[in-house]
Formats: structure tokens, C-alpha cells, sequence
């Protein structure tokens, strides 16, 4: 598996579960989750973690649903444009990761909001804003 591969796989699994979701019994099994398990495993942490009323959940199920496979598609078509720098997927990755913690925030009341943030997700999204602020000013 290409050094690429391997890093997709990991970005792809942290930004989807931001934490750790599978139990040991999980990873002992051979089958990858399919889209839909990710999404419903990051609902049900994210419930879990930031104590989700049945209308967040909800929300967040219909975002991620709705916003995932357009996700994998623009990922699919770096893949397919021959990038092979790192670089190319992590800024589709930063845009959606951003798109989507912009959505969470208008979803959490602010004290979830304010625990999302002080969690590796938060430590995640301020690296992320890091890396698309150095890219506009790069831009400009």
C-alpha cells in the first residue's frame, strides 16, 4: 500500500471518527466498515461524547449522510487526477473538515460546542485552520 493510501485511510478514519470508535473486538475483524457504519458510529460517539438530544442526532445524521458521499467523491477525483502529493488531499480534507465543524457549531449548544473544542477534534480543527489560513495568505 502506497504511502498515499495509508495516509488517506488514516486522515479519512480520524476526520470521520475524530476519536477512536472501534472497540479491540472491531478491529480483529477483517471487514472494513462500510460508509454508512462510519456515519453511524460517529452519531452514536458523538452522542455519547457530547450528550445529544434526539433532534442533534438527528441533524447530524442527515448532515453526514447527505455530505459524506459528495466527500468521497472529491476524494476519489484527486485520486483519479494522478495526485501524488500529499498536499492535494489534504486540502480537500481541511475544507470538508472545516465545512463540517462549521456545521456542528451551528448544531451544539455552546457548551457542547465548548467541550467539541476542547477535545482532539478541537485540537484538530485548530491545526486545520492553521493550515487553510498559511494556504489563503500562500494564495494571495
Amino acid at each position: 500500500m502506497s504511502v498515499i493510501h495509508r495516509y488517506l485511510a488514516a486522515s479519512a478514519l480520524i476526520f470521520f471518527l475524530f476519536t477512536t470508535v472501534c472497540s479491540a473486538q472491531q478491529q480483529k475483524e477483517q471487514k472494513p466498515l462500510t460508509p454508512d457504519e462510519v456515519i453511524a458510529k460517529q452519531v452514536e460517539n458523538l452522542i455519547d461524547r457530547y450528550n445529544l438530544d434526539d433532534f442533534q442526532a438527528f441533524q447530524i445524521d442527515t448532515l453526514l449522510q447527505h455530505f459524506v458521499p459528495i466527500y468521497n467523491e472529491e476524494i476519489k477525483k484527486v485520486k483519479a487526477s494522478g495526485a501524488s502529493q500529499i498536499d492535494s488531499y489534504q486540502r480537500v480534507m481541511d475544507i470538508w473538515g472545516d465545512f463540517f465543524d462549521t456545521q456542528y457549531q451551528k448544531i451544539f449548544t455552546p457548551e457542547q460546542w465548548k467541550q467539541y473544542m476542547k477535545s482532539t477534534a478541537g485540537r484538530e480543527k485548530k491545526k486545520r485552520d492553521k493550515r487553510l489560513a498559511k494556504g489563503k495568505a500562500d494564495a494571495e
